[in-house]
């Protein structure tokens, strides 16, 4: 039954994603005309090195409570749980990741707590990485959205260990845990954070490989803070209400200085499509290195292998 009720996700999971795509191509297509097709791929292999950047920011929280995997197997969990991001609600990726943890004798709640701790990472270090490359190039952009970095700035406390762990200790409690919470120390989190601010490098270089062709004369600086800010003042609006095109205006804006609206919405839209082709090549990475783990190692009593 959790064999079959996991490729059912998969199967939603990838069906909405081809839907992302299909539900967009015309826009895309136009935006596309646009670019050098060196460009694009170049773009594409950016994104999917960061999204493999990402899974090892993800490992170094959860190997600090207790998933301790090879590279290859946290990278397979990883990359099979993105395509959770497709279906609505913010949580699937997490309960994805959960799930699988439980494979390899995490339970639940505890590697829930682990990518919950990895994501905020990943808002804490989009907000560092878009201020230090927007604060001196477009001061205007942090004018207008100076409370998304007092967020990023609550939330990064949480990241401080002492209160992290009381955090999740009174989150055991309340949900009447019995068991030991999770621990995250303060070399994991660096770990983490380290990765983490390398992703967004790498994703400001998908981005200025896009945008130095639609807007000659952009900088790396100025599109890699603008990406990661932008991302930063989407994740946080829609987890509020009426988040629609967030990040598009915030990205419009960051890149005042440097392209044009229309330029900054092709970029957008590429970027988002890229992003996405990415997630589908992750899928099928997370795949084949399952399935060559059972064939490279069978179970020892002859039943059928553990599901992917």
């Amino acid at each position: 039954m959790r064999r079959a009720l996991r490729w059912g996700f998969l199967a939603v999971a990838v069906g909405l994603l081809g839907w992302a795509v299909v539900s967009n191509w015309d826009q895309v297509s136009a935006a596309l005309r646009e670019l050098t097709w060196g460009a694009i791929a170049g773009s594409l292999v950016a994104c999917m090195v960061a999204l493999g950047v990402n899974a090892m920011s993800w490992r170094a929280v959860m190997r600090a409570i207790g998933l301790d995997t090879t590279v290859a197997e946290a990278m397979r969990v990883f990359l099979l749980s993105q395509v959770g991001k497709y279906v609505p609600g913010s949580v699937w990726p997490v309960i994805a990741q959960a799930e699988f943890a439980r494979d390899h004798g995490v339970s639940r709640p505890r590697a829930m707590t682990g990518s919950i701790v990895a994501m905020v990472v990943g808002v804490v270090t989009s907000a560092v990485v878009g201020a230090v490359g927007l604060v001196l190039a477009v001061p205007d952009a942090l004018a207008a959205y100076w409370w998304v970095l007092v967020v990023a700035a609550a939330l990064a406390a949480l990241l401080v260990p002492p209160v992290l762990a009381r955090i999740v200790t009174l989150a055991f409690r309340v949900t009447r845990r019995t068991e030991e919470p999770a621990h995250v120390g303060g070399r994991a989190l660096l770990a983490s954070a380290a990765w983490s601010t390398l992703m967004w490098v790498v994703l400001g270089v998908h981005a200025w490989l896009l945008l130095r062709e639609l807007a000659p004369g952009a900088g790396l600086a100025v599109a890699t803070g603008a990406f990661a800010f932008a991302w930063l003042v989407g994740f946080l609006v829609v987890v509020a209400p009426a988040g629609a095109g967030a990040r598009e205006a915030a990205l419009v804006l960051a890149l005042a200085p440097v392209a044009t609206p229309a330029q900054a919405l092709s970029l957008a839209l590429v970027s988002r499509f890229l992003m996405t082709a990415a997630d589908a090549a992750g899928l099928g990475v997370g795949i084949a290195i399952g399935a060559r783990r059972r064939a490279v190692v069978p179970p020892p009593d002859g039943s059928a292998p553990p599901e992917a």
